[in-house]
């Protein structure tokens, strides 16, 4: 009978091991994020709008100050190139602050400041914040969130009542 018992116990404990999932080294993934958003700011400083929407997932989403999401990777590729061509002169950059990707190694989130020069509206600076999630090896962006330091635009004036 303890045979058996030892047997079985030792059957779990196999089962056990075969079951656990593999240590994630932590750090070299937070490596590999850090490697994609400075690929990503080497494709923004290239004007490379294909590039840069390859980089998110296929319902990744872009927030950017005063305006509505962009959602998925033509929209985003699209809102890049249009940004390009209104404001040929503006220049971005970032430094990342930290990245925090999770035990399970497939979800991770970048944090930092970002400025840009160059725009008719003038200089802009802020802080940004971009979750990454990991697919098929790959890390792409799901969500990336941009805030500025500059207030909202005023709000148009209302319109006067018409006169009767």
């Amino acid at each position: 009978m303890s045979r058996t018992l030892v047997s079985a116990a030792a059957l779990v404990v196999l089962l056990s091991a075969c079951a656990a999932a593999p240590q994630v080294d932590v750090a070299a993934e937070e490596q590999a994020v850090r490697a994609v958003s400075s690929h990503w700011l080497e494709l923004d400083r290239a004007r490379d709008a294909a590039g840069i929407a390859a980089l998110f997932a296929d319902d990744g989403v872009a927030y950017r100050p005063h305006q509505e999401p962009v959602v998925g990777r033509a929209a985003i590729q699209e809102h890049m190139a249009r940004g390009w061509r209104d404001e040929p002169q503006e220049s971005e950059s970032w430094t990342t602050d930290r990245v925090d990707v999770a035990a399970s190694g497939d979800q991770a989130v970048e944090r930092g400041t970002w400025s840009s020069t160059g725009a008719s509206t003038g200089p802009d600076q802020g802080w940004y914040m971009t979750e990454y999630r990991k697919v098929g090896g790959e890390w792409q962006v799901v969500a990336d969130m941009v805030l500025t330091t500059k207030p909202a635009p005023a709000p148009a004036a209302p319109s006067a009542p018409p006169a009767n």
